[in-house]
């Protein structure tokens, strides 16, 4: 399984993890994997009611550009996940 290279920018600084993804994934089912399999302190928003691009809460800057995380596929490059706003509560979760 291929994997790719995601830092993600935290409220103490940038942190790096190897990912294993296949077609299909999305950057909220990266975020996911690092949660549940790598790192339980990352916060980010998540809710399983949700993932239709709906709400808009799971708005992250990937690579430089704003997007829901719920909806847009990770592909297979390395990914710099950050928050889309400079009001950061914690981590990915911005006011």
């Amino acid at each position: 399984m291929k994997k790719i290279n995601v830092t993600v920018v935290r409220s103490a600084g940038e942190q790096e993890y190897a990912v294993p993804v296949h077609e299909g994934m999305s950057v909220m089912d990266v975020l996911d994997y690092i949660y549940s399999e790598l790192d339980p302190t990352l916060a980010y928003f998540s809710h399983e009611a949700c993932r239709q691009t709906a709400c808009g809460k799971c708005l992250v800057k990937v690579n430089g550009k704003n997007c829901l995380a719920c909806g847009t596929p990770c592909g297979e490059s390395d990914l710099h996940i950050a928050p889309w706003s400079d009001r950061v509560v914690r981590d990915l979760l911005c006011e």
